[in-house]
């Protein structure tokens, strides 16, 4: 048998010149693999838009607003004295609401009362045209109750006023932390009060818009 033999000469296995070498390759190896693992080549969670969740998502604000009229602009002929409502929406009702009130009067004209509607479902978005009025057939939403007005009529008295000049009137809308109970015996003028003062303790939020009017076409 032939004896075994290294492949490497024993005088030349760990000289300088081969450590040299071996040590350059691997720098250049590592620095080859770093580059690598930074042009993008692998996924990255930071990367990736889905990871958003519904929390970054700005909550929208609690508004109001008709589509009948700008706020504090003139309330169109359609909607006075005997007519029927408007269209009253809103958005953002805030977290922890359990109903909404809404209050319609003229503080031109001592607080007048023309509209109160309360304990409306904190799901409602709004009050729909034409849902209250003399002339039709109230139609609230489901559990919200209305109040008689300054005409001694339950529901929507539009804007009527006979001075030369327009009145300007108020639209007050509450989110609420809790319904609120039916005012006491009373005239209109001091049940729209006491259920004013009910939404101010009950009130998480308040808005308010307003719109101007008159003389009323039967003043004319």
């Amino acid at each position: 048998m032939f004896p075994f033999h290294s492949l490497r000469s024993p005088s030349t296995a760990h000289s300088p010149l081969a450590l040299w070498r071996f040590a350059a390759l691997s720098l250049l190896l590592v620095a080859f693999v770093g580059c690598d693992s930074t042009r993008g080549g692998g996924s990255s969670g930071d990367d990736d838009d889905s990871s958003l969740g519904d929390d970054d998502v700005d909550p929208v604000s609690f508004r109001m607003w008709s589509t009948a009229f700008e706020d504090g602009d003139l309330l169109p002929e359609d909607y006075e004295c005997y007519q029927s409502n408007p269209a009253i929406l809103w958005e953002g009702v805030p977290e922890g609401t359990e109903a909404l009130a809404l209050i319609f009067d003229d503080p031109t004209a001592g607080n007048f009362p023309h509209w109160a509607i309360y304990n409306i479902p904190p799901s409602a978005t709004g009050l729909d045209e034409g849902i209250s009025g003399q002339g039709v057939t109230n139609s609230p939403p489901a559990g919200a109750s209305e109040l008689e007005n300054g005409f001694t009529y339950d529901g929507y008295l539009g804007s009527c006023p006979c001075s030369p000049t327009p009145n300007t009137y108020r639209w007050r809308l509450w989110a609420l932390s809790e319904e609120l109970p039916d005012p006491g015996p009373g005239n209109a003028s001091a049940q729209f009060n006491e259920l004013a003062d009910a939404a101010e303790d009950a009130s998480i939020e308040e808005l308010e818009m307003s719109h101007r009017y008159g003389p009323a076409t039967l003043c004319r």
